[in-house]
């Protein structure tokens, strides 16, 4: 295996998890604020795939058993399934989010922080409401 001396790089430059498939050929990583996941052949060290969709820094790789199937999981708060073929998204695992879109719209006795933290957790508040409440009507 060439592994050693070489740049297992992710895309700014840091690597957080690593995945090696049974077989040894195949090597997932992924790292770095970019959001990528990597495939390389690990016999000569190409880069094979530069798989893009995570908002944020890719904590954790893992590869199926057959190695058809790449996981990774993202700071994003997403895990995206990958097909390792095509290199396209199959899916994308989202925890539940409690506040997905409930309706804040008038909702009082909420400082402004609170009113933001729900707005980031997904609750939804109608424009003119809050266009009122920014002094904008």
């Amino acid at each position: 295996m060439a592994l050693q001396g070489r740049p297992w790089l992710g895309g700014s430059g840091s690597v957080r998890s690593v995945a090696l498939s049974a077989d040894g050929q195949l090597l997932a990583s992924g790292g770095g604020a970019d959001g990528t996941v990597r495939l390389w052949k690990t016999e000569t060290g190409e880069s094979l795939a530069i798989m893009h969709g995570h908002t944020g820094t890719v904590w954790g790789v893992a590869l199926s058993a057959d190695c058809q199937v790449v996981a990774s999981a993202g700071l994003d708060g997403t895990v995206r399934l990958w097909d390792a073929r095509t290199r396209t998204c199959l899916g994308i695992l989202r925890p539940d989010r409690r506040y997905e879109l409930v309706d804040i719209t008038g909702l009082t006795g909420i400082t402004t922080a609170q009113r933001a933290a729900l707005l980031a957790l997904g609750a939804v508040e109608h424009e003119s409401v809050a266009n009122e409440r920014l002094g904008q009507a």
